[in-house]
């Protein structure tokens, strides 16, 4: 009968020390999720998500300004065209 006990012992101690392994597993996932998620929120020279947001920024500045002047020249384009000379 002792038997009993003793395996119902050790079984009860080994799902114990497995149930702390996993929690210690879940917190350990979870911290890294975050330290990647930081890592990925911080410039660094230009591997972050937050580098290329802003050079994305940068690019559709630089289009419009572009766009701006083509228009400007398509209308003096017509507007010269309009002219009878």
């Amino acid at each position: 009968m002792e038997v009993l006990v003793y395996l119902g012992a050790g079984a009860a101690a080994m799902l114990a020390v497995g149930a702390v392994v996993r929690v210690a597993w879940s917190v350990n996932r979870r911290i890294v999720q975050i330290v990647d998620l930081v890592q990925e929120l911080s410039p660094d020279s230009g591997h972050s998500i937050k580098d290329q947001v802003a050079r994305t920024a940068q690019d559709v500045v630089a289009i419009r300004a572009a766009l701006a002047d083509l228009c400007r020249r398509f209308d003096r384009h017509l507007s010269d065209q309009a002219r009878p000379e």
